[in-house]
């Protein structure tokens, strides 16, 4: 019988899910400072390069 186990990934799923829900906050808050036409949404580094400018 073939046997499959997930452990060896944990560290891997849970950094690729805190990098989406990271994703996922910056584009809300994109979305939201575009309907205001906040011009600071081209200014704010956190915003433009959320892989790079948060926190691992």
């Amino acid at each position: 019988m073939i046997e499959a186990s997930t452990a060896p990934f944990a560290g891997v799923t849970s950094l690729l899910a805190r990098r989406a829900r990271t994703i996922a906050a910056v584009h809300f808050e994109t979305q939201m400072r575009a309907r205001g036409r906040d011009p600071g949404r081209w200014r704010d580094a956190r915003l433009l390069w959320p892989n790079i400018t948060q926190e691992p």
